[in-house]
């Protein structure tokens, strides 16, 4: 019994032997770990900052991805100056082989996050913008390296695969300053087909937010039934508001003052009839 404690004491002496001949290393190894965090906060710091007034999105991914490379780099030379035997070049062929395993079995999410990447990159729309992609229209709150976050005009949020966005065709109702809008109307009276349009024009240019340049149309689409005196016409107008509330805004608004400046004129030629 006498002789197994003996041999137990003299391995736990050897260990702890070992141990105090290497917590120098160690100490070092954690020193060195600890700097090549303290680096990684201040490069991701930095890119944050510089890439702030211009693209905040593409600063954070770029700051967690060099930050995490720089700790991955410290962990390895720490690593190094702890056992020395290590040999960072095996460890880097397992990563090689371990991350192709990992690319087989995570294919979508990869695909995904290179989208992310590549959107945020680009920049073919920001937070904030109202995108629509097929039935998905609303406005961005979020883009992330995996997926972007929309919400709906209802109140929704949609979780949109980054995938999806980078490789269909997605409209962007934000992207430039001004914007046309369109609205068919027909038109049934016994006026000129010039005076009617005339009429029209002049509603939709008293409303307030329609742009002066490009000047509001009013284009024959269709003659109809001559006998019934109808005549199909596309009113368009531009207004600087290119968002969803603005639009309905801007379509209540004109179509009141079209429907006012018709009415008017049809009480005004009823009046010249009855005095004639």
């Amino acid at each position: 019994m006498s002789s197994i404690f003996e041999k137990f004491w003299v391995a736990a002496q050897h260990m702890v032997d070992a141990f105090i001949a290497r917590l120098p290393a160690l100490i070092v190894g954690i020193v060195v770990f600890l700097l090549f965090y303290i680096l990684s906060a201040v490069v991701g710091r930095f890119i944050v900052n510089t890439t702030r007034k211009r693209r905040p999105n593409v600063g954070v991914v770029l700051a967690r991805l060099i930050g995490a490379v720089t700790l991955l780099i410290g962990f390895l030379v720490a690593f190094s100056i702890v056992a020395p035997s290590f040999q960072a070049a095996d460890l880097i062929k397992i990563l090689g082989i371990g991350g192709v395993a990992i690319g087989f079995a995570f294919q979508n999410i990869l695909q995904n996050f290179l989208a992310g990447l590549l959107l945020l990159w680009s920049e073919p729309f920001r937070v904030g913008d109202e995108i629509k992609l097929d039935a998905f229209e609303g406005e961005v709150e979020e883009i992330q390296t995996r997926a972007t976050i929309v919400k709906t005009y209802d109140a929704r949020r949609v979780v949109i695969p980054n995938a999806d966005l980078f490789t269909h065709s997605v409209i962007v109702n934000t992207a430039l300053e001004s914007r046309r809008w369109e609205y068919d109307l027909t038109l049934k009276s016994g006026k000129p087909l010039t005076e009617l349009k005339s009429l029209v024009l002049s509603a939709v240019n008293r409303v307030p937010g329609v742009l002066s340049q490009p000047s509001p149309e009013i284009l024959v689409m269709d003659l109809g039934d001559t006998d019934s005196n109808t005549v199909k016409v596309r009113v368009l107008w531009w207004t600087k508001a290119a968002r969803q509330h603005e639009m309905l805004k801007s379509y209540d608004s004109v179509l009141s003052s079209i429907r006012e400046g018709l009415r008017s004129g049809s009480e005004k030629e009823t009046r010249i009839n009855r005095i004639a």
